[in-house]
Order: C-alpha cells, then sequence, then structure tokens
C-alpha cells in the first residue's frame, strides 16, 4: 500500500485534495512552523499527480512496509 504526504503553510489545498477523493486521509499541523502535513493512504495515482500539482507544497510517496501495534 502506497502512502502520500503532502506539506504546506496553507491547510486549505490540502483539504480541497484529500475531501475530492474516497481515500483515508488525515490533516496534522505543527504549530511551531505554522506547517500542515496532508497524510493519505491507499490512493490511486491520479492523486498523487494532483499533489505534485500544488504550487508552494512539497509531496512524497511511500510503500508501507510494515505496521506495528504498540507493546503494554
Amino acid at each position: 500500500m502506497k502512502v502520500l504526504f503532502v506539506e504546506g503553510k496553507n491547510p486549505e489545498p490540502l483539504r480541497r485534495l484529500a475531501r475530492q477523493h474516497p481515500y483515508p486521509y488525515r490533516l496534522l499541523y505543527r504549530a511551531e512552523q505554522e506547517l500542515y502535513l496532508l497524510e493519505v493512504w491507499a490512493y490511486d495515482p491520479e492523486l498523487e499527480a494532483k499533489a505534485v500539482g500544488l504550487e508552494g507544497f512539497r509531496s512524497w510517496s511511500f510503500e508501507l512496509m510494515e505496521e506495528g501495534q504498540r507493546h503494554p
């Protein structure tokens, strides 16, 4: 499964991008840097192409290798 990350200073383009598609996502915020990070799981190539086209944003995609659980 692929995971897409898109980083930028404005949350609205990230929200619009995520809400156009039916994939699970999370929008994270780091107040110290005024930075937003969109995380999208199990998406299709069309979404990644749109993310790359967002001006002023950076994006990365990764292949999920392992998913763990917290141990007590």
